[in-house]
């Protein structure tokens, strides 16, 4: 049910004036027509007038799905709004609470407000959030109103090999308004024994109000952590409490697996790796510097890891048997981070006109550890350094280095070492249509390999494209997108084709053609009803040239739920250097 603004205090008219006029506001930011100029604005811009003045109250309001952030749609759009309103318990006022961070009676905080209501936005469950504050009267107090507008949480999917082995999935990720999600996958597999399998999932956003995430997991269908290359079972739990805002002190989680591999192909024996392991993690971290002065961002983090994966069973065959995966792994890592980020509001970068925040500003982090792995026992240090850069324009770019090594007997060992970037232009209007293109390129060196994987080539360089089977120490890949944003819409769905082009290229010592060159040329299209809990989804065809065997192929694939990136991370668990 919609919360009732009035409810809350009748005896109070200045109030009521207050929160009337302040949510009359927050409609008109929230909507948007196609004609609208794409935004480009400071998180904090609009609260800076009211710096240092006393929260006096704080009311939420939800607003329902017939009411489009597009502005005016069509009587058919507008009819399925209201019966999804029929159909869907909006998130309750309570659950919003539980995920504020800023409180009444406190001086307000401009940056921190802004950080809110941005963490609000990135709740799966919420399409759009905006916090409007209203100054009362002469006074130096202003009141807050939280405006969020829902997703329609529940949602479905038919996917795997139709009609023979079709994959179901079930979900709603907002049961009863109170932010908790279940997920059922169903699989029927003709080809596999047995020919059902099943997945189940619990998530709970902001537990208690403690801003901490919780799932819950068991699946039969290899979509667990999945560490080797077989299809695995496994159940787990994860607890994570990020750093919301740079305001907060504390950050940490932790968590645990088992996992094993079922020989659900009916492989041969001698063919069907056999293992069982747990995997099990716990971090924590405290923030210096949260209580600066509001306009200084600019902190220090130290955090400590402890990590823990142990094979019960592990693979008989000895072809295997060097590879760090099917291996014990345990470790303690510390890391230094100093950091300083600020987002903008932004459109049209994977959302369709709802308000999509791009972080700006550093993070540097030197990381120190100790690890074991295939019985080398040895320490471990790596250098994190990671630039994002905005213009007032709205165009936007990432940069990053990153290194990392162990040292044993006086020498370096397993050195990796990545650098490179990704630039968005700005979304250029031209009518109705909105253009925004992006670059991206990266370089990755290996130096005396002893326990670390190959560096390979996978769907995240070239889609539809796998390359495990060579000895490569040196990548380099490129790739260049544009992306056209229509007005088209179909029952609520909005489309937005695109090209794409992909380039790699691998260097293999070992073998007879020391180089190996790649390429890719995608054309598909991104769809998405902003109503809808699938988010963006997108359809992508490739043209592969040629493929580790020299062949040409044609790939297909399909993505949901496509985001530029969850944007409340300021920091991370401290973790060894990743490069594939």
């Amino acid at each position: 049910m919609h919360v009732d603004l009035f409810a809350q205090d009748e005896n109070d008219t200045s109030k009521i004036s207050i929160t009337r006029k302040a949510l009359d506001k927050g409609m008109d930011l929230i909507t948007r027509s196609n004609r609208d100029t794409v935004l480009v604005e400071n998180a904090e811009t609009k609260f800076l007038p009211f710096g240092g003045m006393i929260i006096r109250n704080i009311s939420v309001e939800t607003v329902g799905f017939d009411f489009s952030i597009y502005g005016q749609q069509k009587p058919i759009v507008q009819k399925v709004g209201r019966i999804a309103n029929k159909l869907h318990t909006d998130t309750r006022e309570k659950t919003i609470r539980q995920h504020l961070f800023i409180k009444e009676n406190t001086p307000l905080n401009p940056y921190k407000v802004g950080d809110n209501e941005r963490f609000l936005r990135d709740q799966p469950f919420i399409l759009e959030s905006r916090i409007i504050p209203k100054r009362v009267g002469d006074t130096d107090s202003v009141d807050l109103v939280v405006i969020t507008r829902d997703i329609f949480s529940i949602g479905g999917s038919i996917g795997g090999s139709f009609p023979k082995a079709p994959l179901i999935k079930l979900y709603d990720a907002n049961v009863d308004g109170r932010a908790q999600g279940f997920e059922v996958d169903f699989l029927y597999d003709i080809d596999r024994t047995p020919r059902a399998g099943i997945g189940a999932a619990y998530t709970k956003s902001s537990v208690m109000g403690s801003l901490a995430d919780l799932a819950l997991y068991y699946t039969q269908l290899n979509s667990g952590l999945s560490l080797g290359e077989e299809k695995e079972y496994s159940y787990g739990i994860l607890l994570e409490r990020p750093l919301v805002s740079p305001y907060s002190k504390m950050a940490g989680g932790g968590g645990w697996s088992q996992n094993w591999s079922r020989n659900v192909d009916s492989r041969p024996d001698s063919l069907f790796l056999n293992y069982k392991y747990d995997v099990s993690n716990l971090w924590a971290g405290y923030n210096f510097g949260s209580d600066k002065k509001l306009q200084d961002r600019s902190r220090k983090f130290v955090a400590l890891r402890l990590f823990d994966g142990y094979f019960t069973t592990s693979p008989e065959q000895e072809k295997v048997a060097d590879e760090a995966r099917y291996n014990n792994s345990s470790g303690i890592l510390a890391e230094y981070t100093r950091y300083q980020q600020n987002f903008f509001k932004t459109q049209y970068v994977y959302g369709f006109g709802r308000t999509e925040d791009i972080p700006y500003g550093y993070n540097l982090s030197t990381t120190v550890g100790y690890t074991k792995t295939m019985g080398i026992e040895r320490p471990y240090a790596g250098l994190n350094l990671n630039y994002k850069g905005a213009a007032k324009s709205g165009s936007f770019y990432e940069v990053l280095l990153n290194a990392g090594g162990y040292v044993r007997n006086r020498s370096m060992e397993d050195i990796a070492i990545q650098t490179g970037g990704t630039f968005y232009t700005q979304a250029y209007s031209i009518g109705k249509y909105k253009i925004r293109n992006s670059a991206s390129g990266y370089y990755t060196q290996l130096f005396d390999r002893v326990t670390n994987d190959w560096l390979t080539i996978g769907g995240n360089t070239i889609p539809g494209l796998r390359v495990e089977e060579v000895d490569a120490t040196q990548r380099l890949s490129l790739g260049f997108e544009s992306s056209l944003f229509t007005p088209w819409s179909l029952i609520g769905f909005r489309i937005a084709p695109f090209s794409s082009f992909y380039w790699a290229k691998l260097r293999c010592s070992t073998c007879i053609d020391k180089y190996q060159n790649f390429t890719g040329i995608s054309l598909g299209a991104r769809i998405r009803n902003e109503n809808l809990i699938f988010g963006t989804m997108e359809i992508k065809g490739t043209f592969i040239p040629n493929d580790d065997e020299g062949n040409s192929k044609f790939a297909f694939s399909f993505r949901k739920n496509l985001r530029f990136r969850k944007t409340d991370v300021y920091v991370t668990a401290p973790s060894l250097i990743i490069y594939n």
